[in-house]
């Protein structure tokens, strides 16, 4: 399947960006809040909400490129880059700042990328009762890097198994709006 034009891969985008804002939202985000505070109580809210936005937006890159052909997906998040960007443009940030952002994001894509393909491994193959625990470990990681973290996982079910089970469940949600979005633009809604 091959899209008409970049516009409607920015309609895409505009469409997953709203599900990306609406995820934040959910209550599985205070699930992982919840986690980031209780790795690292001194955390400030701002970096744990940024830390949170990049691992959402890595949920729904991959949600993309699991639902998306290859050709499709890369032009499908290009438009989700691009929504994104547009919002970013109505803060007013500068051209360092932005830079400084799009630096970030590769940063933490490339830290997340190895974590997460183990993680999903591991999920498919349902290896494990508890999932996605290094990209969780990463995501701590990130909010406050530590030499010798704590032992998140310690306990039969603490803020790490909640949140195990939030991101199984926002990245069901996520598919299933990536599908929805998919079927959308096939059917040539508008």
């Amino acid at each position: 399947m091959t899209f008409d034009s970049d516009s409607r891969y920015l309609e895409l985008g505009h469409r997953l960006a709203q599900v990306l804002g609406a995820t934040l939202q959910e209550p599985t985000a205070d699930t992982l809040r919840d986690l980031a505070r209780a790795y690292h109580p001194a955390a400030a809210e701002s970096r744990i909400s940024a830390e949170l936005f990049l691992l959402y937006k890595y949920l729904l890159v991959q949600s993309c490129v699991g639902v998306f052909s290859e050709a499709d997906a890369e032009r499908v998040v290009a438009g989700l880059f691009a929504a994104l960007n547009e919002r970013a443009s109505g803060l007013n940030l500068d051209g360092e700042r932005q830079a400084a952002m799009e630096r970030m994001w590769r940063l933490r894509a490339g830290q997340f990328d190895p974590s997460f393909g183990e993680d999903r491994e591991q999920f498919l193959a349902n290896e494990h009762t508890l999932h996605w625990k290094r990209t969780i470990v990463q995501f701590c990681q990130n909010v406050h890097e530590m030499d010798d973290p704590p032992d998140i996982w310690a306990g039969e079910d603490g803020p790490s198994q909640q949140a195990s089970r939030s991101v199984t469940k926002i990245l069901d949600q996520m598919l299933a709006a990536v599908h929805e979005v998919k079927r959308w633009h096939v059917s040539g809604a508008s």
